[in-house]
């Protein structure tokens, strides 16, 4: 079985790899392409994925939850909750990255946004270095 095209967007996803350069910065795409010969492998990436969405719907539910940091004599950690999910995400991300023998690009479970950009040779910028043209 190999993986759908949802599959693989959502390990490209992630793993915080361009959906964009797939076809040029290819680690990710061969290290995909050889889980068809390692049924075992494949199986866990897809348990994986679901983790990973798993995680990111139960941090959608806990930030509704946290609205209200007081309710009545009853009061809220604020936060904490997500911090874990966080956390498990970043752990389940880093076994797929472990598994396909690459690297994690940009942290999907991060309040941020990325601080590089992808190009057809991978990320670049970020920091404090500057971009040029």
């Amino acid at each position: 079985m190999a993986l759908t095209e949802e599959q693989k967007l959502d390990v490209r996803m992630y793993l915080g790899w361009s959906e964009r350069f797939h076809q040029f910065d290819s680690e990710l795409e061969q290290a995909i392409a050889a889980l068809e010969t390692l049924p075992a492998a494949e199986t866990r990436i897809v348990e994986l994925v679901a983790e990973c969405q798993r995680i990111d719907a139960s941090i959608t539910a806990a930030e509704a939850r946290l609205k209200a940091l007081k309710v009545g004599s009853i009061e809220l950690t604020g936060g904490g909750e997500i911090e874990m999910l966080r956390g498990r995400g970043r752990q389940a991300v880093g076994r797929m990255a472990s598994l396909l023998g690459v690297e994690v690009r940009h942290d999907a479970f991060a309040a941020h946004a990325p601080r590089a950009r992808a190009t057809r040779t991978g990320m670049v910028g970020g920091g404090n270095r500057q971009l040029h043209g």
